[in-house]
This record gives structure tokens, sequence and C-alpha cells, in this order.
């Protein structure tokens, strides 16, 4: 179990680190008028980066669904929807790995 856990913060921490020195790279621009500000990440590259990282680790330990089922739902600020996606793609399966895990 701890193993899980370190590989999730090496994981969390490269993602961290990805996300700081994309941002940090980027020249602003000195225009008077206002402009939308374009964030660093789309919520599809966000949500490809939160896939990259959390599924190797949810293959680990069933634990890591749920969080990979939370950042998604920070992403989408659509807590409904993505609790409605989240019970139709992971809770079958989620139930079955705990089911598992008690027998």
């Amino acid at each position: 179990m701890s193993g899980v856990i370190l590989l999730f913060l090496v994981h969390f921490l490269t993602l961290t680190s990805v996300m700081v020195i994309g941002k940090t790279g980027r020249k602003k621009r000195n225009n008077s008028r206002k402009q939308k500000r374009r964030q660093v990440y789309t919520k599809s590259e966000k949500n490809a980066l939160i896939d990259a990282t959390i599924h190797p680790l949810a293959d680990q330990h069933w634990g890591f669904v749920i969080v990979d089922g939370v950042l998604h739902a920070l992403n989408e600020q659509d807590p409904i929807e993505s609790f409605v996606k989240f019970l139709k793609y992971n809770a079958p399966e989620l139930l079955k790995r705990i089911l598992k895990e008690i027998r």
C-alpha cells in the first residue's frame, strides 16, 4: 500500500511540475485592450493529464478510481454531469474490484 501512495506522489509531483513549467515559459502580451485570458491547458488537455497520471495508479488500487473521478469533476466544474459519468463508466468496475478485495 505504501508503494502505491509513493507512486501517486511521484505522479502528482510530476504533473504539477509539468503544469508549472508549461505556464512559466509563455510570453505575456502588452496590449492595452482587454484580452480574454487563455488558460494554459484546455479542459480536454487537463483530462488527458489526469488520465495519464491516475490511470496507472488505478490499476494498482481501486481508491485511485475515486481520485480520478474527483479530479475530472473538479476540471469539468459540473458536479451532476461528472457524477453521472462516474456512475456510467467507473461504478461497475469499481464495485467488482471492491467486492473482489472483500472476498
